[in-house]
């Protein structure tokens, strides 16, 4: 019965999984003791927890590449990925970032999970749906702010340093981020525009007429 379990849960290409929807399944393969038979799989390393009642499923016959971004957007929702792990996956950052982190409407939460640690950092309701990018992988889709959105969501959350002017905005963009500017000229202004009109951060203003010199 293996066998057609794993056919069942392949049709799942993310590899998330709800408890609801695998006691489904194993209930329609003939399965009476669901709770025993989900304790069998995660002990046999078929299934990985996530957090409570939420599994990765791992295939025992074919082995494929899970892509933790689909994950972060599935461990808590509504979620877009942005901060450092965007910049970096953008291309903005030099350093592999390992924590993937995110944006939500809710509550600021971190998941650490055997596939790594995934965190959570509340913004603003206004804010949220600004600029974000649909990305599509063999796994499905995931959400993900622009780089435009994710510099923002970057400098506007950041609380710990102060940044008063042009040049401590850009010694915080070269030396604390390490972010080459020139990756920046081709930025969408209009991100910056619509983040300042709901923010009116003088932090962003600042980052937005940095960018605009930057393009002359």
């Amino acid at each position: 019965m293996q066998r057609e379990l794993e056919r069942e849960l392949k049709k799942y290409p993310s590899r998330v999984i709800e408890h609801a929807t695998l006691s489904q399944i194993l209930s329609n393969l003939g399965y009476s003791r669901i709770n025993d038979k989900i304790v069998q799989l995660k002990n046999k390393g078929v299934l990985t927890p996530l957090k409570t009642g939420l599994y990765i499923y791992n295939p025992v016959y074919d082995a494929e590449l899970i892509s933790k971004e689909i994950v972060a957007n599935l461990l808590l929702g509504p979620s877009y990925i942005s901060f450092d792990y965007a910049l970096w996956y953008h291309g903005l950052i030099p350093e592999n970032v390992e924590t993937i982190q995110s944006a939500t409407t809710k509550r600021s939460k971190s998941y650490a999970t055997p596939l790594g640690v995934f965190s959570y950092k509340q913004v603003k309701k206004e804010l949220y749906n600004i600029a974000l990018e649909i990305h599509n992988t063999t796994s499905g889709n995931f959400i993900i702010a622009s780089k435009e959105k994710a510099l923002c969501d970057k400098v506007y959350y950041t609380k710990d340093i102060l940044i008063r002017s042009k040049s401590t905005m850009i010694e915080f963009l070269e030396d604390d981020l390490r972010i080459d500017l020139d990756e920046l000229t081709q930025s969408d202004m209009k991100v910056f525009e619509k983040y300042f009109h709901i923010t009116k951060s003088k932090k962003i203003a600042l980052l937005q007429k940095i960018i605009e010199e930057l393009q002359i």
